[in-house]
């Protein structure tokens, strides 16, 4: 039973970190579409587009208000003043939302996707050899990250001896899909 409760407790707190950055999310674009719905209903009838956009013609100029907000704030952050204020903002929001640098960076990837420069390799360890990515290299120690499977956007970073590092010939992106799939078309080490 106190095995039970344990797992119970560990699943109820990974939910709840993992819910807590979306319903922020989620709060904060309810409060920005209500916000601008009653925008988005003074142009409805100051241009008339009921008669053109039908029922849904709020929904859609709130939607299209939004859009262009979107843009705008985009655009105005290039600038650096407003770079420093959104960077601060960051800086204070990563104390009380958990989770945050995680999903940002989950976001950023997906907006603007980098080539991955990790060398995918083989660690021998006391337990067999461990998958990971080379990150650093030296004379006589390597960083290795050792990603999670599945979830490889987590996992342990340790420096290891460089004698105990063997190179994959696989790209890092073709390594990372085979460690979401727990291993599944890894190369094996000679």
């Amino acid at each position: 039973m106190r095995k039970f409760l344990g797992h119970a407790r560990s699943r109820i707190l990974a939910g709840l970190v993992f819910l807590i950055p979306v319903f922020a999310v989620i709060i904060i674009l309810q409060k920005l579409w209500t916000t601008l719905r009653s925008a988005g209903t003074y142009l409805v009838q100051l241009f008339g587009l009921k008669s053109l956009l039908g029922s849904h013609s709020v929904t859609i100029a709130t939607a299209v208000l939004l859009i262009i907000v979107f843009y705008l704030v985009g655009w105005l952050v290039k600038f650096s003043a407003l770079k420093r204020m959104r960077d601060w903002i960051e800086r204070t929001a990563l104390q009380y939302i958990p989770g945050y640098l995680t999903y940002k960076a989950q976001m950023e990837e997906k907006v603007n996707p980098k080539a991955d420069t990790r060398i995918p390799v083989w660690v021998s360890t006391d337990s067999g050899k461990r998958p990971g990515l080379l990150i650093n290299e030296q004379a006589e120690r390597a960083i290795i990250f050792f990603p999670n499977s599945p979830d490889s956007n987590n996992g342990q970073v340790l420096m290891v001896a460089s004698q105990a590092v063997t190179k994959i010939e696989m790209n890092a992106s073709a390594f990372i899909k085979s460690l979401q799939k727990f291993g599944k078309d890894l190369i094996v080490a000679s």
